[in-house]
């Protein structure tokens, strides 16, 4: 299975030392769930949210970073959520309650000891039982248990999975899709050592058990194995991993980011899998939002990800770090794929698109967020080369920011040299 972590928690011991990338992982589940929340809250007339926090690998919860002591996950998604409450309250006349319920899982029975304690020294002793519950038990064998209780709260089942595993295994994509399955509105987030995988695939193929936790078979084995006498190898087997999470997940968005640790040349991978393009919108503006903290692989623009057959996996890629000139080289690629995405659908004689089909397309394997499409459909509108309109049918002739339902269009005769014309042919 997964590699075993270098954290260990005993009551009344030292605290494990916290690496930085751990640091920048636990910013980006705070910043998801502050973003998770006002996404859901915007509707002014709702007085209350039902939502349920699972923190499939909790441990301890408190580390040493730098010579002082540090929150880890589980305290710091309770304060995410006692922050966001704390300004709905502040911003809402009527009141607004978020009844959040919080899962904490850990099959070491230390670990479990030392979160306890900590959770009473922060005053969250009589929370728990009621609003925060915690479970001794590998995740795979809780997840069930967790499934129903979230499916007894009500039909939404607004549930978020943080399942910092210490591996690449000790989540199974059977449970994945079964979360995906039995759940209404769930996302996972999920880390992934894909590195450890890939070394494993290079040094010796002894641990198959492992490997059919992520729904990899023998003969699926030979084929990456196969992948091992080309060119850049590693990062072809790391794309190919990637198009088996998705197939595998049952997800229909999805977006990997690369973490790279300190004093280590493995990366590993932060995958967020949810079935809603609002979802995947939200994550990419965290990401965007942290600029230079994580990486992503691949080209610009859309169909930014994947290994392509006979294609050398090195070109046209580099590292993309999330910053102002990541974001310039985006707004270029989107500005040239846009056309050619346009005037094939006006070509086939389909209806207009729609701004969540251009996005909700292309997105899961690429940087790009609504914004950036917006930034690109605007330009196109001012050089006259596309007609946007409202679901009502009114013409959007200034707006910057468009609906995910708004129509695109070409214009119906672009001009010889107009870049829609370029990519008409």
């Amino acid at each position: 299975m997964g590699k075993r972590p270098a954290y260990d928690w005993i009551l009344g011991g030292d605290l494990p030392e916290l690496g930085r990338h751990s640091v920048a992982k636990h910013e980006v589940f705070d910043r998801y769930i502050a973003a998770y929340i006002r996404t859901l809250t915007r509707n002014h007339l709702k007085r209350a949210l039902n939502l349920t926090i699972v923190d499939g690998f909790c441990g301890g919860g408190r580390y040493s970073l730098d010579g002082q002591k540090v929150d880890g996950s589980p305290l710091r998604m309770l304060a995410a959520v006692e922050r966001a409450q704390t300004e709905l309250s502040a911003a809402r006349a009527m009141g607004f309650e978020i009844k959040a319920d919080f899962v904490f899982i850990d099959d070491n029975p230390n670990h479990i000891e030392f979160l306890r304690d900590l959770l009473e020294q922060r005053g969250h002793g009589h929370r728990i039982g009621r609003n925060i519950r915690i479970i001794q038990s590998t995740f795979e064998d809780a997840c069930p248990t967790v499934i129903e209780a979230i499916q007894k709260k009500g039909s939404a089942h607004r549930s978020l999975f943080f399942l910092d595993q210490y591996g690449w295994s000790d989540v199974t994509f059977a449970t994945v899709r079964h979360i995906m399955s039995q759940l209404a509105n769930p996302e996972v987030i999920l880390t992934f050592m894909v590195d450890n995988l890939v070394n494993l695939l290079h040094e010796r193929m002894s641990d198959f058990r492992a490997l059919t936790a992520i729904d990899y078979d023998r003969e699926d084995i030979r084929a990456l194995m196969a992948l091992k006498q080309q060119k850049g190898w590693k990062r072809i087997i790391q794309n190919t991993v990637y198009s088996h999470i998705q197939a595998r997940t049952g997800a229909a968005f999805y977006t990997p980011f690369f973490i790279h640790p300190e004093k280590s040349n493995r990366d590993y991978w932060l995958i967020h899998l949810s079935k809603h393009h609002q979802a995947r919108e939200e994550m990419g503006k965290v990401h965007w939002g942290m600029e230079n903290t994580f990486e992503h692989f691949g080209r610009t623009g859309f169909n930014a990800l994947g290994f392509i057959p006979g294609v050398d996996v090195r070109e046209d890629n580099f590292d993309f770090g999330f910053n102002d000139n990541a974001r310039t080289r985006s707004e270029f690629a989107v500005l040239d794929q846009l056309p050619r995405l346009i005037h094939a659908s006006a070509r086939e004689g389909g209806k207009p698109l729609t701004k969540q089909q251009i996005f909700t397309s292309r997105c899961n394997d690429t940087p790009v967020t609504g914004d950036i499409v917006d930034s690109q459909l605007s330009f196109l509108r001012e050089q006259k080369e596309i007609v946007i309109t409202a679901a009502d049918g009114s013409v959007r002739r200034s707006v910057k920011q468009f609906a995910w339902d708004d129509h695109i269009e070409p214009v119906r005769e672009p001009s010889l040299f107009s870049i829609l014309g370029q990519h008409a042919a």
